[in-house]
């Protein structure tokens, strides 16, 4: 302990200002994690914390639990660096000891906690991308969820406002309904099918997770397709952009012949719920409305638009009221892109946007026929 100390007081006093409070901080923090377990479960703890709340939690949770972990490491750190030879031998006692132990508790959670979570939390991001999502799923907490109920229909069960109908008695209720399909997979299946098999396993990670995470319930799927219903328009329109970011983000990771797309449609309406299905105009819009979005985009109806406009951060922009078979009066329909995105052209249709930019993947608008394995209806 001696030899400590004297290594501590001989480099601050041979180094100045800047290791006194600066450099001494990272020495005193390295010392502590070999010294005190708690430390280090303490630094390991609020990593993983962090980085969980920010990938799997929206606000305001996400918010609330990041600065009730900082200032957990503010305070609890400072307990410790009170401690330390690296503040009590190199500082004069009274409010100079506890101005450093301060200011090295503040140091510690910016840049060892804040700063080293971003860097954990970007390599899992990259890791989610490259298709080892199903690996690292069991660090998802949101599949504690699974843990409470036996298939997606369950969901529903947990509240009474949004319970299943059954066969024999169907239960109508407003509902918003989401169908999705990756653009071209036929084709990409009839031209590598093992690495479209593969990016499609990829794609039904990322779109479960999403669902599970805006609290969505599968209906039922079809191949590369989705049918999902939600109890809001928000959690609807929040879904739909975030399985395109996520999807976006795993893109960006590889070369264009291994990529994939998505377009998403979106409809709220009167819905007949039996069981685990669904039937009715609700549904049949909304699977009109999804082929008309363009790759890697969204399109909702003003049904959905009216009531997250204000609510989500997004962009809404009228694509005007297009034809739908078997459907006499077509709603108006809405593109949607996050609040990030640029806006170029047009007028927009609420929440602000008064332009929009064509994603530019995929390439122009989706062909009105649907995608290869969309619900016919």
């Amino acid at each position: 302990m001696e030899g400590q100390e004297e290594i501590a007081v001989q480099a601050v006093e041979s180094s100045g200002f800047f290791n006194d409070w600066f450099f001494n901080m990272f020495a005193a923090a390295m010392d502590l994690q070999f010294q005190s377990p708690t430390f280090a479960l303490l630094f390991i703890g609020i990593l993983a914390g962090l980085v969980i709340l920010r990938i799997y939690f929206d606000d305001p949770i996400q918010t609330l639990g990041c600065a009730g972990l900082y200032i957990y490491s503010i305070i609890q750190s400072y307990s410790l660096f009170s401690d330390s030879i690296y503040v009590i031998e190199t500082t004069e006692e009274g409010w100079l000891m506890t101005g450093k132990a301060m200011w090295f508790a503040f140091l510690f959670t910016l840049i060892l906690v804040w700063g080293f979570s971003k860097v954990v939390q970007f390599i899992y991001t990259q890791l989610l991308a490259v298709g080892l999502g199903s690996a690292l799923s069991y660090i998802n907490p949101l599949k504690l969820l699974n843990l409470l109920r036996s298939s997606d229909a369950d969901l529903a069960e947990m509240d009474d406002d949004f319970n299943a109908g059954s066969a024999k008695d169907p239960k109508r209720q407003k509902t918003a309904i989401m169908m999705t399909d990756i653009v071209g997979f036929s084709k990409q299946m009839g031209a590598d099918e093992a690495g479209m098999y593969k990016r499609l396993q990829i794609h039904h990670d990322i779109v479960r997770n999403q669902i599970v995470r805006n609290r969505g319930t599968v209906i039922k799927t079809i191949g590369d397709a989705f049918m999902v219903k939600f109890r809001s328009a928000n959690n609807t329109v929040q879904c739909a952009m975030d399985i395109q970011k996520a999807i976006g983000e795993y893109n960006k990771t590889k070369p264009a012949e291994e990529q994939f797309h998505v377009r998403i449609g979106c409809h709220m309406g009167e819905v007949m719920v039996t069981g685990n299905d669904v039937f009715g105009d609700g549904v049949s819009i909304a699977a009109r409305i999804e082929p008309k979005a363009d790759a890697d985009g969204i399109m909702v109806s003003d049904a959905i638009q009216s009531e997250a406009k204000n609510n989500v951060p997004a962009h809404f922009v009228s694509a005007g009221r297009l034809p739908m078979k078997n459907i006499a009066q077509p709603p108006e329909l809405f593109k949607v892109f996050p609040l990030e995105g640029q806006a170029t052209g047009g007028t927009g249709g609420g929440g602000g946007a008064t332009a929009a930019k064509t994603p530019a993947a995929g390439g122009g608008a989706a062909d009105a026929g649907g995608g290869d394995n969309t619900f016919k209806i």
